[in-house]
């Protein structure tokens, strides 16, 4: 057996010389599965491939990925000349030397200082560059967070194992109490014919027909059967390859509804009571599987 739970946190980081990267993943319950990245501008463009990277590991949950960009990483950057500019400005220099009778010569440290003619150019990113930058740490946190997945779902597992078997013990005890709850009730009719057709006297007939009806009414046989069944195909579930979640928690919507068929058959008091116990554990069981992957 090796059930997942859905909430799990991983979080990992990567140091170099002038910055660093951190990135932290949690997950939570969900239906389906929801992956939200949260990434500074330099990974965005990384969003879709980060998808795909989480949907081949998990298949359900709601994942929020959170990445941390701190210090200065090297940048896609280029250095842009703009000749006709520095042409213009070199002209217009020399222009103002002959013009004001000035001496000097104009030094390239003169066009540094002439605004535009050199301008850093940010250029697109290679995305293969960046995921290899991204990736080893997103996959560290990532391994973190199913680890804790793994650990949070085999704990879940024994849980359910435990309220499994005391379904069973329950269903053993209402088993027990059918016959005995059924001649309870068989009694109760007899009795009540009697006050209906004293004065007449018992008609034999017309009460093994109404026992007929009654027995009819009152056996509850096949959802105990169904209930059992239901209960043997969670086991089997349980053992089963995921993903678990969904079709347990069907399974437990299926043994809520023989369980109220059941005690409204039974119409006895003790086998109600232990109804009423059974629904306790499958609510328990049904927030334990609504966990799990």
């Amino acid at each position: 057996m090796q059930l997942h739970s859905m909430t799990g946190f991983g979080r990992a980081e990567e140091v170099w010389d002038t910055w660093s990267l951190r990135v932290e993943v949690k997950s939570v319950n969900h239906r389906f599965l929801e992956i939200i990245p949260r990434l500074p501008k330099r990974y965005q463009g990384l969003e879709e491939k980060i998808r795909r990277y989480i949907r081949e590991l998990f298949k359900r949950g709601r994942f929020e990925i959170y990445v941390q960009l701190t210090g200065s990483p090297p940048q896609g950057q280029a250095l842009n000349v703009n000749e006709t500019l520095a042409a213009q400005y070199v002209a217009g220099l020399k222009y103002l030397k002959n013009l004001f009778g000035l001496t000097g010569e104009v030094e390239t440290a003169d066009l540094l200082r002439m605004r535009d003619v050199f301008a850093p150019v940010e250029t697109e990113e290679d995305l293969e560059k960046l995921w290899q930058e991204l990736s080893p740490v997103l996959e560290k946190a990532l391994c973190e967070l199913a680890e804790m997945r793994k650990k949070e779902g085999a704990f879940l597992g024994e849980v359910l194992q435990e309220q499994i078997g005391h379904l069973k013990r329950l269903l053993t005890q209402i088993e027990a109490l059918k016959e005995p709850a059924f001649q309870a009730a068989k009694q109760r009719l007899e009795e009540r014919l009697k006050l209906l057709l004293h004065e007449k006297g018992l008609d034999p007939l017309r009460l093994h027909q109404e026992v007929v009806i009654l027995a009819d009414r009152t056996d509850f046989t096949e959802e105990l059967d169904r209930l059992r069944s239901h209960l043997a195909q969670f086991e089997k579930t349980l053992q089963g390859e995921g993903p678990h979640g969904r079709k347990l928690d069907f399974l437990i919507q299926e043994m809520f509804r023989e369980i109220n068929t059941l005690s409204n058959k039974a119409a006895n008091a003790q086998i109600s009571h232990l109804a009423v116990e059974v629904k306790c554990t499958l609510e328990k069981m049904r927030e334990q599987v609504q966990n799990l992957e």
